[in-house]
């Protein structure tokens, strides 16, 4: 090439920033469904922010899971066509020598991370204090940390897959078997002391997993919001069994618990999903988040590097 790698990073950087201010198509519209997901699913909560019983913790998990996943399957989508004429001019520009896949796949990468922060900060903003979230700000921070995790591993698979792949077509039907995985095994569809066999790879390898898990421990650690447990429900049954080793119940008690007996939102969390979801999981959970990234950004590397599918 006939300038450097910093210039043409440079140089390819400030063209990639103008498109996608001139992309209202793409960057508006993403940040839009953000904001309408995120008052949508919040104004349920909006005149019952305190959870009391089995069934509106069930209704907060149940919410943040599906917000997510409308948020990764939006991302993953709509970076599709966009990126497709990119990389197809790209491979016009680097047969011509004008710049490399480093510095292509460099601007792409740079130019996203303020629209992907914008548009979880946006989701944040309006989700999380409509359904009456924790106000430490610690919480509100890791929240939108795995809400900007979120977004930026679909969005950066969507790139990887697309620089893989011929079509938008191809892209989205592979992605699809990727989001069907990770949808049904975030543990919250089968719960991941339910998983068990053949299937563990997919719990412990596919990214929903890892982003509900943060949300959730983090959102709920040290939570002492009384639940009153369901009759019958794995909570139930953990704090009937406490209540009779103290004696406030009798071993074989069949009925409401004393409100004596009832647990705490962080308790729930911990019962619900049999001991697998807890605090201690956060670091391990943001290491995978990154670690995803890094995997998609060798992907779409390589696929920049050695392939080419106008010459095909």
């Amino acid at each position: 090439h006939a300038t450097t790698s910093s210039t043409q990073s440079s140089a390819v950087f400030k063209r990639m920033w103008k498109v996608y201010w001139r992309s209202p198509g793409y960057n508006r519209v993403r940040t839009i469904v953000a904001a309408i997901i995120a008052l949508l699913f919040g104004s349920v909560y909006a005149s019952n922010r305190t959870p009391t019983n089995e069934s509106d913790m069930n209704s907060r998990v149940t919410s943040i899971y599906i917000t997510v996943l409308f948020l990764g399957v939006n991302a993953f989508n709509t970076i599709l066509p966009v990126y497709e004429v990119e990389r197809n001019m790209f491979y016009r520009h680097k047969a011509a020598l004008m710049y490399g896949y480093r510095a292509f796949n460099k601007a792409w990468t740079l130019a996203e991370i303020p629209f992907i922060l914008f548009s979880a900060m946006i989701f944040c903003v309006c989700f999380y204090f409509l359904v009456g979230f924790s106000t430490l700000a610690y919480k509100f921070f890791l929240y939108y940390m795995f809400v900007a995790f979120n977004g930026a591993m679909w969005t950066f698979l969507g790139q990887a897959f697309m620089a893989l792949f011929k079509d938008v077509q191809t892209a989205q039907g592979s992605g699809a078997v990727i989001i069907g995985l990770s949808s049904i095994f975030t543990g919250l569809l089968i719960r991941p002391q339910y998983i068990d066999g053949f299937w563990l790879w997919a719990y412990w390898t596919m990214p929903g997993h890892y982003v509900l898990e943060g949300l959730l421990v983090s959102q709920f650690h040290n939570d002492d919001t009384i639940i009153e447990p369901s009759l019958g429900s794995p909570y139930w049954v953990q704090n009937k069994d406490a209540c009779a080793e103290s004696g406030t119940v009798p071993d074989d008690f069949d009925g409401d618990l004393p409100e004596e007996c009832w647990g705490t939102a962080e308790d729930w969390i911990y019962v619900s999903f049999g001991g697998k979801f807890v605090w201690e999981h956060v670091w391990v959970n943001t290491i995978y988040c990154l670690a995803f990234l890094l995997v998609a950004k060798v992907i779409s590397f390589w696929a920049l590097k050695n392939l080419d599918y106008l010459s095909k």
